[in-house]
């Protein structure tokens, strides 16, 4: 019973004095003495399906674990207790392994979660599913290191979401039936402890499954990639297959005639392979090695479209041809929907890779985006850059298409969510505002005394002559730091994703010994409103010349109400909802 007791700690625990939270108040077993305790929670330890709303907050307590795994190779084994801050409580076994790629470097450490049952084989697994989330038994915790909410990625999906609620889900676009696959991941805050001590802050968030694809584990055409996917590694037409990862289907084999491992990818065999047929060969071993004959079609087949179209083109193909080819390929509303959202956002890093790649068919490819801690103006390195810098024109594979042959219809997309007010302050905002709330400020003093070293909570540190510069428009006319190079006084320069400015002469000398850009609610909060008439300007958007409609009367006088997937609901519920009228209009709205 104690330790459930430990975990009765809900939102209004928010109330207890700040001078609480000392280093000496960190502790769990010190933090439950200050707090009112209740009997009243469900303990569903025992369950192996468990089946809960998405907390507003949760709390995690990890024990038998003294540290997180510092790679994706290495795992550790222990136990996790979970309250949701709604009365309900489990323990669980689980193996964690490090997770991410350069982040993998910082401090704060994200990792991989399983929670299994009996063992920790992960043979047996405790299925979870939280609001509307697919099943899963595993879930990455996201710790944000440059970014003080400590929720960006999770507040860009949020927000994603809205700007594609009224579209069909991607499954359903290629006539299947998956309800709840998102095609890209959501979360949820959750305050994390390491054998009772407070930890920080994580995101805990849906992972990259198949079951939120809406893909089946062995058909050959749900397939599901995942890495660098760009011009030099499989749009120019030569595949190099260690850059990315075959996702699903699975059960595949190698040119070399090895199964299959996404961990180390390499080419994925087909009929030219010696390895093909084999006299020993048993059914599923069969069936295996044509499945991959099948999918490194669909693959060769998407890498050579950029090609085709070239050709069609130095032909004096007329547009429509071109476009006609195009569609065929590609769904061009997930293409406009990932181009305007990636501009919204500034995701620098979302042109060459960070994207998930998908087909259900081996023919009409889809995308979404994934990996969104470098937006809204934070960097790499935690650097903040203002809402009107501009990210590289995304022309990567079928973007250079897109944008040539699909211009109206990019403009007429975000025209749309311009009017319906899907991309406006007063939805957008919102989102950062929720998600910073359900943290709390005690929170988020606890996570700035855990990791004082965070880029976000900390300034920049520079060596003299040298000081930051924000004149940001000269970023891309300025030269990279050099340290054989001799500067001037006032020269400027850019190095980790930042201008410096040189006050007197100088050569050899570092800019910085710390880079770090001290961020706020504030900063984030203003920057959306400021970013969208940039916006509105690239994409040839007048807001007073369309206005969304002001009433809301239907036809038949029918109102029915839908979640942000498209499932129907009774009512409307917290969070956004999609309100469909009898005439065939919607609109979404945000329930708090």
């Amino acid at each position: 019973m104690f330790k459930m007791m430990r975990f009765f700690f809900a939102l209004w625990m928010l109330a207890v004095p700040m001078t609480l939270w000392s280093d000496d108040w960190s502790s769990f077993d010190r933090l439950i003495a200050s707090l009112r305790l209740t009997s009243n929670v469900e303990d569903l330890s025992d369950s192996v399906r468990i089946q809960l709303d998405e907390p507003r907050m949760a709390y995690a307590n990890i024990t038998g674990i003294s540290a997180l795994p510092n790679s994706k190779q290495t795992y550790r084994e222990g136990w996790m207790e979970v309250y949701d801050g709604e009365g309900h409580y489990f323990r669980k076994r689980i193996r964690i392994h490090g997770q991410g790629g350069y982040s993998i470097r910082y401090a704060k450490k994200n990792f991989s979660c399983t929670f299994c049952e009996q063992d920790y084989t992960e043979e047996v697994t405790t299925d979870l599913r939280f609001g509307q989330w697919v099943w899963q038994d595993g879930f990455h915790f996201k710790a944000f290191w440059t970014d003080f909410s400590r929720g960006l990625g999770e507040m860009g999906y949020k927000m994603f979401s809205i700007l594609v609620a009224d579209r069909p889900g991607y499954p359903a676009r290629a006539g299947v039936q998956a309800a709840r696959a998102r095609c890209f991941p959501d979360g949820f805050p959750c305050a994390l402890y390491m054998n009772g001590r407070f930890y920080g802050i994580y995101a805990w968030q849906l992972k990259k499954h198949r079951k939120n694809m809406g893909m089946k584990k062995t058909e050959p055409m749900h397939i599901h990639i995942d890495g660098n996917i760009n011009n030099k590694y499989l749009f120019g037409g030569k595949v190099d297959w260690k850059q990315f990862e075959v996702r699903n289907p699975k059960e595949l084999f190698t040119q070399s005639g090895d199964e299959y491992n996404g961990n180390s990818p390499s080419e994925l065999m087909d009929a030219s392979s010696p390895y093909y047929h084999e006299a020993n060969d048993d059914e599923a071993t069969r069936l295996g090695k044509e499945r991959s004959a099948q999918v490194k079609q669909a693959v060769l087949m998407l890498a050579s479209t950029n090609a085709t179209l070239f050709a069609m083109q130095s032909s004096h193909a007329s547009a429509t041809a071109i476009r006609d080819v195009f569609s065929h390929h590609f769904d061009v509303a997930s293409l406009i929907d990932y181009y305007l959202f990636y501009h919204l956002s500034a995701n620098g890093d979302g042109s060459l890779k960070n994207w998930q790649w998908f087909t259900y068919d081996g023919r009409l490819w889809m995308v979404t985006p994934y990996d969104l801690d470098q937006t809204f103006g934070i960097n790499l390195y935690g650097v903040v850059r203002p809402p009107t810098f501009s990210v590289s024109e995304l022309t990567e594979g079928p973007f250079l298409w897109l944008i040539d042959y699909f211009q109206p219809e990019i403009r007429k997309r975000y025209a749309d969510l311009r009017a319906s007010g899907q991309i406006s302050a007063e939805r957008l905002v919102p989102v950062v505002e929720d998600w910073c709330e359900r943290v709390g400020e005690t929170f988020y003093a606890m996570e700035r005394a855990a990791w004082p070293q965070s880029p976000c909570y900390c300034d920049a540190v520079c060596n003299a002559p040298w000081q930051p510069c924000e004149e940001w428009d000269l970023y891309a006319l300025v030269p990279a730091y050099s340290a054989t190079a001799l500067f001037q006084a006032g020269d400027i320069c850019r190095l980790e994703g930042r201008l410096w400015k040189t006050t007197a002469r100088v050569q050899g000398v570092y800019p910085f010994s710390r880079n770090a850009n001290r961020d706020s609610l504030e900063r984030l909060r203003a920057w959306i409103p400021e970013r969208i008439p940039y916006l509105d300007d690239k994409f040839g958007y007048k807001p007073n010349a369309v206005r969304p409609p002001t009433s809301t009367h239907t036809t038949d006088g029918t109102i029915r109400y839908y979640t942000p997937d498209g499932l129907p609901i009774s009512r409307l519920r917290r969070g956004v909802n999609i309100i469909r009228y009898g005439n065939g209009s919607t609109r979404k709205v945000l329930i708090r």
